[in-house]
């Protein structure tokens, strides 16, 4: 995927949460259990703010906090960051907790992150839509191969004692997670695994983020399945 697709579904996203959100304040958020969709709403609008701040400075060595303009809303939050994704240079340097110290992961984070929270607000308001087709793939991939292996701590050396297998019905997206003695090999391939979930790369990208197993298909030791859907943060 390219710029302009994620800032699509960031926008598209975005505006559907914030949507969701303000639909149903107090709704419970069932992946933050001591959150309502007020808080959630806060919540997100405060890391698009946290993630413009990572572009603005330009810098890759340090976390910088985010800047809350007075009287900020939610709905300025999002211009504001797709106006400011749409002229960073993605190779410009900015602080993550991944190897990809550039602005280009932000744009992809957000449209992901975005994507999840979405997701959440409209699962509290009664009605969650999955992640849209374009975008799931990449979504999954995201979390393979950055969120499952890196976070604000830095490089995960702690996984389940067994291998994953993901099967995307929607995609050609096949995913192969196998533990070792020097960290997590990640592959992209169709191969017998401890443990394997098979759906949609929707319900995969969630499953991984904690949200349920959805309509999966689930096949394995279930203890071992219910490790790596607790991996990510």
């Amino acid at each position: 995927m390219d710029r302009s697709d994620y800032l699509t579904h960031l926008e598209a996203d975005g505006r559907a949460f914030i949507e969701a959100c303000q639909a149903a304040p107090a709704a419970p958020v069932a992946a933050c259990p001591e959150w309502t969709n007020t808080e959630l709403l806060s919540h997100l609008a405060m890391v698009w703010r946290f993630a413009l701040a990572q572009v603005a400075v330009a810098d890759a060595a340090n976390p910088t906090g985010p800047n809350i303009p007075e009287g900020d809303t939610p709905a300025a939050a999002l211009a504001d960051v797709l106006a400011a994704f749409a002229e960073v240079d993605l190779e410009a340097p900015a602080w993550n907790w991944s190897p990809d110290l550039t602005a280009a992961f932000w744009v992809r984070r957000m449209a992901h992150e975005t994507a999840v929270h979405r997701w959440d607000a409209e699962q509290a308001a009664g009605s969650p839509q999955p992640i849209g087709s374009a975008l799931a793939p990449d979504t999954l991939a995201e979390v393979v191969e950055v969120m499952v292996q890196f976070n604000r701590k830095g490089k995960v050396e702690d996984f389940p004692a067994g291998s994953l297998h993901l099967h995307g019905t929607d995609a050609q997206a096949e995913w192969l997670l196998v533990p070792g003695p020097e960290g997590l090999t990640v592959t992209q391939e169709h191969a017998k695994a401890d443990v394997a979930a098979r759906g949609t790369t929707s319900d995969l990208a969630l499953w991984l983020w904690g949200r349920g197993s959805g309509d999966l298909e689930c096949f394995g030791n279930q203890s071992l399945l219910d490790a790596w859907a607790s991996v990510t943060p």
